[in-house]
């Protein structure tokens, strides 16, 4: 990993740290009250609300599918200007099934562009390399 801003290594674990506990406040704070989700479908704007209500949902759903863990494996840098950056990042998020089934590792590409003040960094734009599920999909982690 290349080095960062503690503000944004600070960013950075608390986003790791947010996809193994679902931990609703910690994710609220990752966000403002609106922010833009892009992937390979396109674009939208979601509130923050929408995010938070998603969560529990989608916690069972990993778990459901053995869910173990999200880690940070690199990152990278880029300040766009005084109060915006950009980090293209690379998480593995680890499913076990049952033995004898081997742990499967799905690595997630995800490039964020953060607004910075007051030394804390929020989401504004968030864009995934692929679709998450159908990476689930691919690898063999849902069918």
């Amino acid at each position: 990993m290349s080095a960062k801003s503690p503000v944004v290594q600070d960013f950075l674990e608390g986003y790791e740290r947010s996809r193994n506990s679902f931990d609703l406040g910690l994710i609220a704070s990752q966000y403002p009250d609106a922010c833009t989700f892009a992937g390979p479908a396109g674009a939208k704007i979601t509130e923050k609300a929408a995010v938070l209500a998603a969560i529990p949902k989608g916690q069972a759903l990993l778990a459901s599918l053995g869910h173990k863990s999200t880690k940070l494996v690199s990152s990278t840098e880029t300040r766009l200007d005084d109060h915006y950056t950009m980090v293209r990042t690379r998480f593995v998020w680890r499913f076990e099934k049952p033995a004898p089934a081997d742990p499967i590792d799905v690595d997630v590409e995800t490039m964020f562009i953060l607004f910075i003040k007051d030394g804390a960094a929020t989401i504004v734009f968030q864009q995934e390399h692929e679709d998450f599920f159908r990476a689930l999909r691919a690898r063999g982690v849902m069918p």
